[in-house]
């Protein structure tokens, strides 16, 4: 048996000779991507990389090492392409500037609704706006230029994702310019004269009766789904039945002449929602904080977790992530993840080209400030 002194002079020896290789593989790897820059290829190449760790494991003599032997090649080549994402010119970003006059917004429901709220509390009370039936009647009002900029949910503190908005942000290749966070107080609301002892139905957007379900079951009220909270008071108003109440905001109640039967019956205090803005171009405020992108990985063990390795390495803290079905390609997704960063930070710029040479595809969704009202 070798001593342990001997052992770890053999692996000096053995490390010497690997470091020297490394470095020449890194120089092969620079004349790669000079190549590929040339030649308008991406750094990440499937094909080729699937075909270099069958080589490499060919060429395995003791088997039991087979797995381990994948390990080092794979993160030989992450490494590798690391580097050539660092060498690889910035494709400048087309940035254009905030629309500040003349103003047009779109957002989805009707007057008093949240939506509504969230579209005042970021543009203003007096902005000129149009109001739209369906989250995706928003998107197609700023694809025809009826509007120079969109308000939806994407998601609430306490039911989670709005994923429609998640799939219509990039089936339409919108920018994320804006972001406003609204405290969210669901109200009972009924016709002049209502009780609360009076209603048996209620109607409320999904959201609206998921956050209130506790208040609901409780009282024993049965629930029905609506276009939205407003919406659904504008029907009670109209209805005029005792019985028919609505989950929706006090600004709803004044506007539709209703009474609140009971107020903040929400499940979680704490209630917020997050609007995004939307713009057809890419808008980057220089107090911008919070930035957002959509791509696909490879379908292989490990490909998300490089994505992960990326953002720590580089010191940027990662607000969330989202996974969505890809369409077509059954347990394969889209995954929306958002950080904090600026454009103007070259170490956030080298994480995003870094990101660009380990995904499938990569699209960045937007640099905006964050508002909470």
């Amino acid at each position: 048996m070798k001593d342990l002194e001997t052992c770890r002079k053999e692996i000096d020896e053995i490390d010497a000779q690997l470091i020297d290789l490394f470095e020449k593989r890194m120089g092969v790897a620079r004349d790669v991507v000079k190549y590929k820059a040339a030649h308008g290829m991406k750094i990440f190449q499937r094909e080729r990389e699937i075909q270099v760790v069958n080589k490499n494991l060919a060429r395995v003599k003791n088997k039991v090492l087979i797995n381990y032997v994948r390990n080092f090649i794979l993160n030989n080549m992450n490494l590798s392409r690391a580097y050539q994402a660092s060498l690889m010119p910035n494709s400048p970003l087309k940035i254009e500037q905030p629309k500040r006059e003349n103003i047009k917004v779109g957002y989805q429901g009707v007057p008093g609704s949240f939506s509504s709220q969230a579209m005042k509390s970021y543009f203003g009370k007096d902005v000129a706006s149009t109001n739209y039936e369906r989250f995706e009647d928003v998107f197609i009002a700023l694809k025809n230029k009826e509007i120079d900029y969109g308000v939806v949910p994407l998601e609430n503190s306490s039911t989670g994702a709005i994923n429609d908005n998640y799939d219509l942000i990039n089936k339409y290749g919108f920018y994320i310019v804006g972001e406003q966070s609204i405290s969210i107080a669901q109200n009972l609301l009924g016709i002049k004269g209502a009780k609360v002892e009076d209603i048996k139905e209620v109607y409320s957007h999904p959201q609206g009766l998921l956050q209130t379900s506790q208040f609901l079951d409780a009282h024993h009220i049965r629930k029905h789904r609506y276009l939205n909270t407003a919406a659904a008071a504008k029907l009670v108003a109209e209805n005029g039945d005792k019985a028919i109440g609505a989950i929706a905001s006090t600004e709803a109640a004044e506007l539709y002449d209703l009474d609140v039967l009971a107020p903040s019956i929400e499940n979680d205090k704490s209630n917020h929602t997050r609007f995004i803005v939307f713009a057809r171009h890419l808008e980057a405020p220089i107090d911008a904080t919070r930035i957002s992108m959509v791509f696909t990985l490879r379908h292989e063990v490990g490909s998300l977790y490089e994505v992960m390795r990326i953002i720590k390495d580089h010191f940027i803290n990662m607000a969330r992530v989202e996974s969505r079905p890809l369409p077509g390609n059954p347990w394969e997704y889209y995954f929306y993840v958002d950080i904090d960063g600026n454009l103007g930070d070259y170490n956030v710029l080298a994480a995003l080209q870094e990101l660009k040479a380990t995904t499938d595809s990569f699209r960045l969704l937007g640099n905006y400030e964050r508002k909470e009202a």
